[in-house]
């Protein structure tokens, strides 16, 4: 998020939000599954999906990806190296 910041954006991050004790259980795939969707609905409004590399592409942002592609928004992958 810092990255996103120093660039002026306002980013989101539901996995930081959603996964919070007392929030949703992210090993139970049902809970797991109603927070990526949450993540994703915020989407709709973001100008961008930007996509951190650095430790791989979960799941969770496979599915952010294709959703981004799919309602048209422009997808930016970048490493905390750029």
């Amino acid at each position: 998020m810092w990255d996103c910041l120093e660039r002026g954006e306002a980013p989101y991050a539901s996995h930081l939000l959603y996964t919070q004790v007392g929030v949703l259980d992210d090993s139970d795939p049902v809970q797991r599954a109603r927070g990526i969707e949450a993540g994703l609905l915020w989407g709709k409004h973001a100008e961008a999906t930007v996509v951190y590399t650095d430790r791989g592409i979960s799941g969770g942002m496979r599915q952010g990806i294709q959703r981004a592609i799919n309602e048209g928004r422009p997808v930016e992958y970048r490493t905390l190296g750029d």
